[in-house]
């Protein structure tokens, strides 16, 4: 302690020396440094308590009763042995006199008795669950529960209902509670009673307990009670449930109806794409001659449209319309009835929705302004992308059949191999 403080003197000094000469910035530092370390030494000491010279160092304030015990470590020295070491010592809690004791297990037994009873208003009458506490006095005591009657209520503190009577079982219960090393029993009785049941429960016994009477006579007939209790009683049979089974049926087929006809225009939709990609390069095609030709565009779309309508009027037989040329058909017509060529290629694009021909539109309508001169290009190369686009559909469709016929193939290779090995099998046995 003492050469703490005069560390802390000493780097004071040191600091104001350095301060009048000018020369803080070399030996400043180290003068704080001082300082610092003489003030935590002294704060150390006063923590620990051993700045206290007067204070007897054998003589230590012993915890509160109930609070644990402590360790603490001293230097030992004993000159005639010449021991100086470490040693540990354990200091105990102050144990409790008497009357101290008494007063802890009186305060105990109250805590314990008011825990115990819980949702029961006295001992002379308990019909809910106790509840058995393992310590009280926030963990001083512990304890420990039996009974003298285990049929009656359990070591959970539950009542067994089956066991008991409208006129009550008296139990003994014996509470032990320990404190360090001592223990004390503790005694006291309680009747226990039926939870008490509800009107609609005692009704139900009552029922059970006439239709358990009719049941033992010995009467050709079973006549249902008109009274129990005094309540009028009336018996219906229980409906049938099967309408409101075939109205469930009835929804989840209409659910059904209807996923399957999204699924049947979902299809549709599909086969109708395809079919469209699969004439795009054709109708691209004609189109880029009739433009070499020198025709305008709308010359060349209404000389596609007639040629495909002669074509259909000329055949014998009804054959499935080509979609492309059908909606070529609608575009053509709208022309014919004073929509512009603008909004009619862009509609053309817009009803199709497939991407291929929303690109043939936009050229269509980027070229009414430049006219064809550039026109023939860009659908050159439109088509051999279209081309481009449908080789590569079909290797991706051969590759989808492919996988498809693996189990039809799985199928015949596994029937073969049945046709082989059942005469090879008979043979054996034979």
């Amino acid at each position: 302690m003492y050469l703490c403080i005069a560390a802390a003197v000493i780097g004071l000094l040191a600091d104001v020396v350095c301060v009048r000469k000018g020369r803080q910035k070399e030996w400043g530092l180290y003068a704080l440094i001082l300082v610092v370390s003489g003030i935590l030494g002294i704060l150390i000491c006063v923590e620990d308590g051993s700045y206290d010279t007067k204070q007897r160092q054998d003589v230590i304030e012993r915890p509160t009763p109930g609070s644990g015990d402590i360790e603490k470590t001293y230097v030992l020295s004993v000159e005639d042995l010449e021991i100086k070491e470490p040693y540990r010592v354990t200091i105990e809690n102050r144990h409790l006199t008497k009357v101290e004791l008494e007063e802890l297990f009186e305060q105990a037994v109250q805590e314990l008795e008011q825990a115990f009873l819980g949702e029961n208003e006295s001992f002379d009458r308990i019909t809910q669950k106790v509840f058995l506490v393992t310590d009280v006095l926030d963990g001083r005591v512990e304890v420990n529960w039996r009974f003298d009657n285990y049929q009656t209520v359990n070591l959970e503190g539950e009542l067994q209902q089956e066991a008991l009577t409208e006129e009550g079982t008296m139990v003994q219960v014996t509470a032990t509670l320990s404190y360090e090393d001592i223990q004390v029993e503790h005694q006291f009785s309680m009747m226990v009673y039926p939870s008490p049941k509800t009107e609609t429960e005692r009704f139900y016994e009552r029922l059970e307990r006439d239709l358990q009477i009719k049941n033992e006579s010995t009467d050709e007939q079973f006549q249902l009670p008109e009274e129990v209790a005094g309540h009028a009683l009336i018996w219906k049979k229980q409906k049938q449930k099967k309408p409101y089974t075939i109205l469930l049926l009835g929804l989840c087929a209409m659910a059904g109806v209807a996923i399957g006809r999204k699924e049947d225009q979902r299809k549709a939709k599909a086969a109708r794409d395809e079919q469209l990609l699969a004439e795009y390069p054709q109708m691209l095609s004609q189109m880029e001659l009739l433009l070499g030709a020198g025709m305008t565009v709308s010359n060349a779309w209404e000389r596609i449209v007639v040629s495909y309508e002669n074509r259909r009027a000329s055949m014998k037989e009804p054959t499935p319309p080509m979609p492309v040329y059908e909606e070529m058909r609608v575009t053509y017509h709208q022309m014919k009835d004073g929509v512009g060529e603008r909004k009619a290629y862009e509609a053309f694009g817009e009803r199709i929705g497939l991407q291929a021909y929303r690109r043939l539109s936009t050229l269509l309508v980027q070229n009414l302004r430049k006219g064809t001169a550039g026109l023939c290009k860009l659908l050159e190369k439109e088509m051999r992308d279209a081309f481009e686009a449908q080789e590569s559909y079909a290797k991706k469709k051969g590759e989808e059949l492919q996988t498809k016929l693996l189990l039809p193939m799985m199928l015949m290779l596994g029937l073969v191999i049945v046709i082989i090995m059942i005469p090879a099998i008979a043979g054996f046995q034979v």
